[in-house]
């Protein structure tokens, strides 16, 4: 079969032919029609140095959706022919934190395409605790995204930052993630939503999905333009969704007294902290939100099955898996019309 494979200390990523996985006793073999790709695949396969990869060689895509072809001895509940979505976040279900309900940041953890080989590629396998039925009024598009791509801000905004209705909220890019983050928002009745990112497309787009104010990341006046946005005030919540350590800093200086800061984004800067003052004398809180739970998968979908929510905007290319390699190239270029890039592969039942 195809698969798009990068190898440990090397840039690039390239399309070969490797065998068909053999599930073991506890994994199902899908055959993949849908497997999204963003930001971290792009630094896995050309910034080496990040060290994301762990093994030799792999193949990328923790984002996927498809059908099973296959079933270990073991797998109960699961048949021939189910349309599943994988969550990519391997838990043991064991450590003191997977018994706590934050099998997100499991000790034993690892992820799909990352420490295990991904969905980019005509087959791959998965433990059958990680899978999620998807219904027929959820596409293998958005089936694919809703592992990873609107999971993750969800988690952010609401499982971490505790967002309640009538709250305020700024995102701080509104890129693949951020985008999902403002259309949650607005969907679980934040009163006001203010975008900000440094190109004008996403946010135009992001007054398009729900934004009630944007403003560009380079406004010398950004912190200005916010709270005069906000009623004179700082936001209850900001949300940072791009890895950037002066998006991080701007994000605070938006937040209002008593208000959080949610950081998803990731960089290899170094962060500046504020003086303990400004922590201290305005309670603010600032927390880290780095994945979600296979429930948050559960809940998205009954809710895009039961037409709560609409994500068939998100998706801006779909490619087959012969272009694979042109898929990151998209995602390498930060074109302003690339939102999310899914690869459809076309296996052989």
């Amino acid at each position: 079969m195809k698969a798009l494979r990068v190898t440990r200390g090397e840039a690039g990523a390239r399309l070969v032919d490797v065998p068909v996985p053999v599930p073991r006793d506890d994994e199902v073999l899908i055959q993949v029609t849908a497997a999204g790709l963003c930001g971290t695949d792009v630094q896995a396969a050309f910034r080496p140095e990040a060290r994301l990869i762990t093994r030799p060689e792999l193949t990328l895509g923790h984002e996927p959706a498809g059908r099973i072809v296959a079933l270990g001895g073991a797998v109960r509940g699961w048949a021939t022919g189910d349309r599943v979505a994988v969550s990519s976040i391997v838990i043991c279900g064991r450590c003191h934190l997977c018994s706590q309900g934050m099998s997100e940041i499991c000790a034993r953890g690892s992820i799909i395409g990352l420490n295990h080989d991904g969905a980019v590629a005509e087959y791959m396998t998965a433990p059958a605790v990680n899978l999620v039925r998807l219904p027929d009024a959820v596409t293998d598009e958005v089936g694919a995204i809703l592992t990873d791509a609107i999971p993750t801000p969800f988690h952010a905004l609401y499982q971490r930052g505790r967002l309640q209705p009538g709250e305020t909220v700024a995102v701080f890019g509104v890129g693949g993630l951020g985008q999902h983050a403002v259309q949650l928002a607005k969907a679980f009745g934040a009163a006001r939503i203010i975008a900000v990112d440094i190109r004008a497309e996403q946010l135009e787009h992001a007054r398009s999905l729900g934004a009630d104010h944007a403003f560009r990341a380079d406004d010398e006046q950004l912190g200005d333009r916010i709270r005069e946005a906000n009623g004179g005030r700082g936001v209850d919540l900001a949300g940072v969704f791009v890895g950037s350590s002066a998006a991080i800093a701007a994000a605070f200086r938006s937040v209002g007294k008593g208000g959080r800061m949610v950081v998803v984004g990731l960089t290899d800067d170094d962060l500046v902290l504020p003086p303990s003052a400004a922590l201290a004398r305005r309670e603010i809180s600032i927390i880290g939100s780095g994945g979600f739970r296979l429930d948050t998968i559960e809940q998205l979908v009954a809710l895009v099955a039961a037409g709560r929510l609409d994500f068939s905007r998100s998706v801006s290319h779909v490619l087959g898996l012969d272009e694979a390699e042109s898929a990151l190239d998209l995602l390498r270029g930060h074109d302003g019309s690339v939102r999310r890039v899914v690869v459809a592969p076309k296996g052989e039942d």
